[in-house]
């Protein structure tokens, strides 16, 4: 197992090509690090372009990595599109003797390194439904610190799983039906557990993308109840304040001869109207539960 880390030097990457005899549209695979996942075969081995999903536990972001492999008999290359190891857990189980690695063709190998990219996808789709959990939990309370914005890139990383996943579905079914003598029979049971994993994670990856919707629009209806209830103590406010300030339009009129303003407890009759018709518009709010 050759594991190149990183695609920047492209003159030692071309010389790994020509030592092992990689076609040139791989070779220009590899080196495109956007390359939607697929399989090809050749003569001399079989390639495949993988879409890793690495979850930074310290941004909550999602980062995506192209890993492309390429396999003949008795070698596979990796290449990782980052300098950090992403596939070290599955180097330390064959350095331990953990598993059936070391035990198995290079076409397990191949397996391994697949299965390990989708367990990856797993790991994001556990984030994401923890996060819904927690939006649903908080979108009630009337101090809700959700935005539009946290909404928005929660529906953007589950549409970059589902984007990534589908294709690595195809490459899937394209190995498992594969009849490439480099792929042995034995490991057909292995590929069609993988098969469902990625089956499941695209189901996943639908249903809680319908689930982000549903809780888009429960969030919109949340602002838009908040704004009415706004709206409807302002309404009620002003509804109050109408006879208050028509009353005190008119007596604030100069006219000379106006009886009520020579009148010796004329202030406090007129104030004492004035909050009587406030109760009034009060108890019949109250009574119609609109307060």
């Amino acid at each position: 197992w050759l594991d190149i880390r990183g695609v920047n030097d492209t003159v030692f990457i071309e010389q790994i090509g020509h030592k092992f005899n990689i076609h040139p549209l791989a070779m220009e695979d590899i080196l495109d690090v956007d390359q939607r996942p697929k399989m090809d075969e050749y003569d001399e081995g079989i390639f495949m372009t993988l879409v890793a999903l690495k979850l930074d536990h310290e941004t909550f972001i999602l980062k995506k990595e192209q890993i492309t492999l390429f396999f003949g008999k008795n070698f596979l290359i990796s290449f990782q599109e980052d300098a950090d190891d992403f596939l070290h857990t599955i180097r330390e189980r064959m350095y331990q003797k953990r598993g059936k690695i070391r035990g198995k063709g290079i076409d397990y190998l191949a397996y391994s390194i697949i299965d390990y990219v989708v367990d990856h996808y797993y790991e994001a789709l556990d984030y994401i439904e923890k996060r819904i959990s927690d939006i649903d939990e908080t979108l009630h309370a009337e101090q809700s610190n959700i935005s539009n914005e946290v909404l928005h890139d929660l529906k953007i990383q589950i549409i970059r799983i589902r984007k990534s996943i589908y294709p690595m579905r195809e490459v899937i079914n394209k190995f498992i039906r594969s009849e490439n003598p480099l792929i042995n029979s034995e490991t057909d049971i292995y590929l069609r557990d993988l098969a469902d994993h990625s089956s499941q994670i695209s189901d996943m990856s639908e249903t809680y993308q319908d689930m982000i919707n549903s809780l888009h629009d429960l969030y919109q209806t949340e602002i838009s109840n908040r704004l009415n209830n706004v709206m409807k103590i302002l309404t009620i406010i002003s509804t109050i304040f109408i006879p208050l300030n028509f009353i005190a339009g008119i007596y604030g009129m100069n006219f000379e001869f106006m009886p009520e303003l020579h009148a010796k407890n004329g202030y406090y009759v007129i104030m004492s109207i004035m909050l009587s018709i406030a109760l009034l518009f009060l108890y019949f709010f109250r009574r119609k539960k609109w307060i």
